[in-house]
């Protein structure tokens, strides 16, 4: 059953691939803000002497890669809902590699699913999206994973 002004019919959906360049600055920035004092993301000579040969970001900094020109309220037109009804469900990270400052990649999200359950405090949309990171070789690096939980 698709849930109440919740469009089921958004799966596989692919929104427009946008890309980012990784910045020394928001790595060591981003590590701070999560209060992770690792050297590996913070310490430049750490980070040199390092098998990777510069800082790395912490594993979760991928949640920071946005497509700005991108028209923030696609997925609510998509869904059919509005933003009052959202909540923050989860968020899974697959690193397939470091990331290290100054490497230019490409994100590609798409609508997985969209299911339906009930709770306490009454029906719920679940909409699970995957945002595919890569590199200059089309390699993967991460993969994101994101529960958005809409109240219906």
């Amino acid at each position: 059953m698709t849930p109440p002004g919740i469009r089921k019919d958004v799966v596989g959906k692919e929104y427009p691939p946008y890309a980012v360049t990784v910045e020394r600055g928001k790595i060591k920035e981003f590590a701070r803000a999560i209060g992770d004092a690792n050297p590996f993301y913070l310490d430049d000579a750490v980070g040199r002497a390092s098998e990777w040969g510069d800082i790395v970001a912490p594993p979760t900094f991928a949640v920071t890669f946005r497509d700005e020109t991108a028209d923030t309220g696609a997925l609510l037109r998509d869904l059919g809902t509005d933003i009052s009804r959202l909540l923050h469900g989860e968020q899974e990270f697959e690193l397939h590699r470091q990331i290290r400052p100054g490497e230019t990649f490409v994100c590609r999200t798409k609508i997985l699913d969209v299911y339906e359950k009930t709770g306490k405090s009454g029906p719920m949309a679940f909409v699970v999206r995957e945002t595919a990171v890569t590199d200059r070789t089309n390699e993967i690096v991460a993969t994101m994973r994101h529960i958005t939980v809409v109240r219906l």
